[in-house]
């Protein structure tokens, strides 16, 4: 650009130092303001080009949104023939299309860094202004993992982009957040239906494959794609659905991490920093100190050991892999020993012995393993090396001495009682069988009554006896939940899983809401959505109390297994809100699996979105 380059000095107190990037109708430069003694980036275009009005109109627009977020805009102004926009400037921090060029990143990244630039984007709407250019290079990302949105109504004047409606402007946005969402996970830039026609936008990635309908959806690219954000972008991108604004893509993608993973893989593969526990270092300390040696693992065996040992001259581990080794063996020592010790005299010699040997053995892996992560040894490896010990003879087993018979005189005496008991039942038989046949004055002949009525009447005499009352059903008592995932048998079987359990917390405050659907028939795409309740054993079910936040329609389902196919209806309720009972029908057989079953959905957070939401669920 004509007036400016190294060395140059605009306004009188802006030194330009590097030209960074330029674009059709500007260069990006880096410059130190001479005033304030900083670090500044200039924005510099010709004065006369048609882009200079509305773009320095909107960078005076776009100063006034204070968002930590958004790259701020610290001064404007011209210079003779040049119009320049002062940035701050963002050391060190990483455009996504530089992100991207190993490939996807993590898919929580993904919705981190997607969700706090829509949060952003979503405050500015509300001063009016947009961004309406969006590409990978508008998103930084920090060395500390904060995210920057730079380019907030600027870049779409420098690039003379149409400026629309402010609904419309808000859907350009959303549309441009989920191709950004889209490149997260992929690596690949796609074009949404909306944008056929056009040229591709030129971003420095590959382009996503196409197919009939649209672009490809992020998980026939890459792996571990979450469901939810696989659904925004197919709606969005091929089905011109999906969020209206920022703030309604913040709303379906949150919640999102509050930093950055600890390391990155494509296909959003990667572990966060609570994912694994940190690895022990053998610290060097200084000439004549005392070394203290952690060993992983030795407070799950029985309390944490160390080893102390005089040290040398102060030296890397690594040149001397033989002193480490042998540093670590004198902790696994210590560890085996703290091991026994713990144990005490609570155990036999046996017992102690294989728990010193698993406690040794599990140390010397330790020891020779530079990324051991907390591996044991099995009993049976520790009992098959341990010492033998020699045990007592059992007592020889002695046969016990034949009884012997009777003699004659306590044959006689036990004959003698038999023949008693015998005479004395024979007299009582007899004085019984003389009694045959004789009067029994309490057996006196009754009068005999005699109808005369030519119709005899009968009267039917009160009975005396109380009937007993019929037996009440005792109160059905509560069935424990063991565990809730989501149910989505015509898609991909998950359905908002990680929030299941809220269903059945006992706090109907608190509620488990499914992905979004531009419809109450889900989009057309499947009979609906639900939740699978493991009752751990089988139980006969008598109630399910629903609470519903909003009116749906649901069927819940007693099976064995997490299928509607041979499931035994328990009850339904249609367009209902608020606590639902429903009553089991008599034979219901018992069940391990509840099903909740919610075939029409309700209205959500805003217009044409949809969702199955259920507060509460009580078996009993």
């Amino acid at each position: 650009m004509h007036g400016v380059g190294p060395g140059s000095v605009l306004a009188g107190r802006y030194a330009v130092a590097l030209r960074t990037s330029e674009g059709t109708f500007h260069e990006r430069w880096r410059a130190t303001d001479t005033t304030l003694e900083r670090d500044v980036v200039l924005v510099c275009f010709s004065t006369d080009s048609q882009v200079a009005a509305a773009t320095l109109d909107a960078a005076r627009r776009a100063a006034g949104v204070e968002d930590q977020r958004l790259v701020r805009v610290l001064d404007v102004g011209s210079d003779g023939g040049v119009s320049f926009i002062v940035e701050e400037p963002l050391t060190g921090g990483q455009p996504l299309s530089h992100l991207l060029q190993g490939g996807g990143l993590p898919a929580d990244e993904v919705r981190r860094l997607v969700g706090e630039s829509a949060t952003a984007l979503e405050k500015a709407r509300h001063r009016g202004l947009h961004h309406l250019a969006l590409s990978p290079s508008s998103l930084v990302r920090m060395p500390g993992g904060e995210v920057k949105v730079r380019g907030l109504a600027t870049e779409a004047a420098l690039t003379d982009t149409e400026i629309a409606s402010d609904g419309r402007a808000s859907r350009v946005d959303a549309v441009g957040l989920v191709k950004l969402a889209y490149a997260g996970l992929t690596g690949r830039w796609p074009q949404a239906v909306s944008e056929r026609g056009r040229s591709p936008q030129r971003v420095g990635l590959e382009p996503a494959p196409s197919i009939v309908g649209g672009v490809a959806a992020p998980s026939e690219i890459a792996v571990g794609v979450p469901a939810d954000l696989d659904l925004l972008c197919r709606l969005t991108l091929n089905e011109d659905s999906g969020p209206v604004s920022p703030g309604d893509l913040a709303v379906q993608i949150a919640p999102w991490p509050a930093g950055p993973p600890t390391s990155e893989a494509s296909a959003g593969i990667g572990l966060r920093a609570t994912a694994r526990p940190a690895e022990p270092t053998l610290a060097v300390p200084p000439p004549g100190a005392t070394r203290v040696l952690p060993v992983v693992g030795a407070s799950a065996a029985g309390g944490a050991a160390t080893a102390s040992a005089p040290t040398g001259p102060a030296e890397h581990p690594e040149k001397h892999p033989g002193a480490a080794i042998a540093a670590a063996g004198a902790a696994a020592g210590a560890a085996a020993a703290g091991v026994a010790g713990a144990i005490g005299d609570k155990v036999g010699s046996f017992a102690r012995a294989a728990a010193d040997r698993a406690a040794a053995r599990a140390a010397e892996r330790r020891a020779v393993h530079d990324r051991f992560d907390g591996e044991d040894i099995a009993l049976t490896d520790a009992l098959e090396e341990s010492p033998v010990e020699e045990l007592e003879p059992p007592v020889p087993l002695i046969a016990a001495p034949a009884p012997e018979g009777p003699s004659g005189t306590q044959s006689r005496i036990a004959l003698a009682i038999v023949a008693a008991l015998v005479l004395v039942a024979l007299v009582i038989g007899v004085q019984n069988v003389t009694r045959i046949g004789q009067h029994d004055p309490t057996g006196a002949a009754r009068p005999t009554v005699t109808v005369t009525s030519p119709r005899p009447t009968t009267t039917p005499v009160p009975s005396t006896t109380t009937p007993a009352p019929p037996a009440s059903t005792p109160p059905a008592g509560p069935i424990a939940v063991v565990s809730a995932k989501g149910f989505d048998p015509q898609e991909d079987n998950t359905e908002a899983d990680g929030i299941a359990p809220l269903a059945v917390d006992g706090k109907p405050e608190t509620v488990w809401r499914s992905r979004w659907y531009g419809t109450d028939t889900y989009n057309g795409k499947k009979a609906g959505v639900g939740l699978v309740l493991d009752l751990g054993s089988a139980a006969t079910i008598r109630e399910v109390l629903l609470t519903l936040p909003a009116p749906q329609d649901v069927t819940v389902y007693a099976a064995d297994t997490a299928s509607l196919e041979g499931a035994q209806q328990v009850g339904a309720t249609t367009g209902k809100a608020g606590p639902v009972t429903l009553t089991a029908p008599p034979g219901l057989k018992p069940a391990t699996k509840l099903l909740v079953w919610v075939t029409k959905p309700a209205p959500a957070e805003s217009a044409n979105h949809f969702r199955a939401q259920i507060a509460d669920v009580a078996v009993r």
